[in-house]
Parts: C-alpha cells; structure tokens; sequence
C-alpha cells in the first residue's frame, strides 16, 4: 500500500483514444499512476489537479494543441519544471526544432515502440 503512495505520476495528452488506452495499461504495468487527457483543455486542468512528475503531450489535437498547452504549463509555477515528451507524428525537424524552442524536455515520434518510449520515460523519472 505504501508504494502505492510514491508511484510516480504520468499524464498522457493525447486526441486518439487508442494511444490513450495502450499506454495507460503499459505503462501502469510498469508501476507508474496514469492518467489521461483526449484534449489540451482537460490536459491542463489535470496537470494541475494531479500534479503530474511527467507528462506525454501530442502536438495535433484539436482545440488546443500541444504547443499551446506546453506554452501554459511552462508559465505556471506549478508545472514550468514538469518535464514534457512532446509526442508527434511529424518527423520533420520543424517540429522537432519548435519542441525544442517551446520548453519541451523531449520530443518522441509516434507510432510508438513503446520499450523505447518506456526508456525516454525511465530518463526523466528515475
């Protein structure tokens, strides 16, 4: 029970609901607490309910996308040192470079090989 207390907090942004399933179940496998956001709007109301220790955010989502939501969690003193794997599908450097200029601690191009994501993760959190 008392480990259940220290599990380590990842919250995934994310507009496909598959991405979002597979990954809260892989990556709850492997210990950590997940939670999951299908829009930027509820992405960022949770990263600040949950305070999250890191956090999976797509770049193409409707409404807000993740640019826009990485750009508020670095100005809120209650997240700016969050780090954030920008995840995308778009390999092209202006998208790696703008993840980069953004504040984003990473960038991982989806579809994901989820032992390397797992990697990217285990960098950052352990």
């Amino acid at each position: 029970m008392a480990d259940a207390l220290f599990r380590k907090k990842i919250l995934i942004i994310d507009d496909d609901a598959e991405i979002l399933e597979i990954a809260k179940t892989r990556l709850g496998a492997h210990g950590y607490k997940v939670f999951i956001a299908n829009d930027g709007f509820e992405g960022l109301a949770l990263a600040r309910a949950q305070m999250p220790d890191l956090i999976l955010l797509d770049i193409i989502m409707p409404k807000l996308d993740g640019f826009a939501v990485l750009a508020q969690l670095r100005a809120s003193s209650h997240t700016s040192i969050v780090p954030v794997i920008m995840l995308t599908a778009k390999s092209e450097s202006t998208s790696v470079m703008e993840s980069q200029t953004s504040g984003a601690t990473d960038y991982f191009i989806k579809p994901c090989d989820w032992q390397e994501l797992l990697r990217y993760i285990k960098r950052y959190l352990d």
